[in-house]
């Protein structure tokens, strides 16, 4: 029996079609894979200008209050004052969430201000405290194992936190120059 040229001319056709097809999706995937590049899980490698203590500054205040609240501005703005935030390799520490020990953080460099705004900040009114231009880093802290989300905190150009604070308000800290 011999073979049809019109059936080897279909089954090359087919094959060629499979191949361009899988070539496609390779490239696809690879470009998708790359977007992500910029958001990594760090466990003791976040940038050293990050690690250390947060606190308000003198002249804070509130950048943004909740739909309701358990506790005044003031005494939130008091219990942020006593407590701030902690970001190192072997703990993560705030008022609102308490102690993280042996954090993994994921680290999106460069997010912009819809991931605020996916927090629940209104990134519009924060934002009108910094520049047009001004860089944002978010960070999201997590569990010892990186199973349980337990925080996410902003860093603007490098030198102020944007985070939740006491009753759900917004804060704007800084952070503390090392003594000694």
């Amino acid at each position: 029996m011999r073979p049809n040229n019109s059936n080897t001319a279909m089954i090359v056709v087919i094959c060629m079609v499979i191949v361009i097809a899988f070539t496609v999706a390779a490239i696809m995937f690879a470009k998708g894979r790359s977007s992500d590049d910029d958001e990594e899980l760090y466990n003791g490698s976040l940038p050293e200008s990050f690690v250390g203590s947060w606190e308000l500054p003198g002249d804070s205040h509130v950048l943004q209050s909740p739909r309701t609240a358990d506790v005044t501005e003031d005494d939130a703005l008091a219990d942020e004052n006593d407590f701030g935030v902690t970001i190192t390799y072997g703990v993560y520490s705030s008022n609102r969430v308490g102690s993280i020990n042996n954090p993994t953080y994921k680290m999106e460099e460069n997010c912009g201000t819809e991931a605020m705004d996916e927090q629940g900040m209104q990134s519009d009114g924060i934002m009108e405290e910094f520049s047009e231009n001004a860089t944002i880093t978010k960070i999201e802290v997590y569990n010892e194992d990186g199973s349980s989300l337990c925080d996410t905190v902003f860093i603007i150009d490098d030198q102020y936190l944007i985070y939740f604070g006491t009753g759900n308000y917004v804060f704007c800290a800084v952070k503390l120059d090392a003594v000694g």
